[in-house]
């Protein structure tokens, strides 16, 4: 087994098992999947020095709100202490709306990071505008600022990103009022047939390049097609191949250091025999490839 070599930049692998405020229960138990399935063990298999940090809130008592916002300020603490160490910062969540600390703690390093959102939805709604009352449908609405910006501000280290600095990938499971508020939006948005152009995904990668200085790589697994395995109850057909995922993540890597990344909203409940784990493995060691060859570079 090949070790680490001293210009690899160590991993730090933070999970953070948490659906709605709850622990290891739907999409929360996702995190904990995969670490049991040895998604640590996996990535030192292939070199990399893993350093393994659970994200819990200090107090027993949770709620969706109070708990999501707690987790964002704990994240964002770990990526940054783990950008003052030298890692590369990667993350196994319950909900989407976690990288909002992971972006936060990149924000030690004082470059222009952008996003790029793989996902089946937009998670793009605002409070005023949701009648689900699920608070991860708002996760990248927050990432930009339109809503639960008090909460977002006493994360450290955040600041809003620029919408044009969000390129949202693989959004296809919208109503017609959300597919309308994208429209107006200032982000890049292609949908699963436009990821297929390579014209259209060169267009959208080489427009955020301009803009930024490197990416984070956020990948809900129900941007998946469920004909792989449902990633969760939320899954939607029509969606991305596992070949597409990697083709989008190595696209944006020949562009712009991919210096963090995020896998979320797995929930193992709906997975069948298990390939939706497969594949969720398979996408964390080529982002941790992909990653600590940027860490050199950023």
């Amino acid at each position: 087994m090949p070790g680490p070599t001293p210009e690899r930049p160590p991993v730090r692998l933070l999970r953070a098992p948490y659906d709605s405020g709850h622990r290891d229960v739907r999409m929360g138990a996702g995190p904990t999947a995969l670490s049991r399935a040895g998604a640590a063990s996996r990535l030192r298999s292939r070199g990399h020095a893993v350093r393994e940090e659970l994200v819990a809130p200090a107090s027993d008592w949770q709620a969706e709100l109070a708990t999501a916002f707690e987790l964002q300020r704990l994240v964002a603490a770990a990526v940054a202490d783990a950008r003052a160490a030298g890692e590369v910062p990667l993350l196994l969540a319950g909900n989407c709306n976690t990288t909002l600390g992971v972006l936060a703690g990149m924000r030690a390093d004082h470059r222009r990071v952008g996003l790029v959102w793989l996902d089946a939805h937009g998670d793009f709604n605002t409070p005023e505008e949701d009648t689900s009352g699920f608070l991860d449908g708002q996760g990248l609405a927050m990432m930009v600022g339109r809503c639960w910006r008090a909460l977002a501000g006493d994360v450290p280290g955040f600041q809003p990103l620029p919408e044009r600095d969000v390129v949202l990938v693989g959004a296809r499971d919208l109503s017609e009022a959300q597919v309308a508020v994208l429209e107006r939006s200032a982000l890049t948005w292609l949908r699963p047939e436009q990821v297929r152009r390579p014209a259209d995904l060169a267009g959208a990668l080489d427009g955020l390049a301009r803009r930024v200085d490197a990416v984070h790589f956020h990948v809900d697994l129900d941007v998946h097609d469920p004909s792989i395995a449902p990633a969760n109850g939320y899954a939607a057909p029509d969606g991305l191949t596992a070949e597409e995922v990697l083709g989008v993540l190595l696209a944006t890597a020949a562009r712009l250091p991919v210096v963090s990344a995020t896998l979320a909203s797995y929930d193992p409940a709906y997975d069948i025999e298990d390939r939706m784990r497969t594949t969720a493995l398979a996408l964390l060691e080529q982002v941790a490839a992909v990653a600590v060859v940027s860490g050199r570079r950023a």
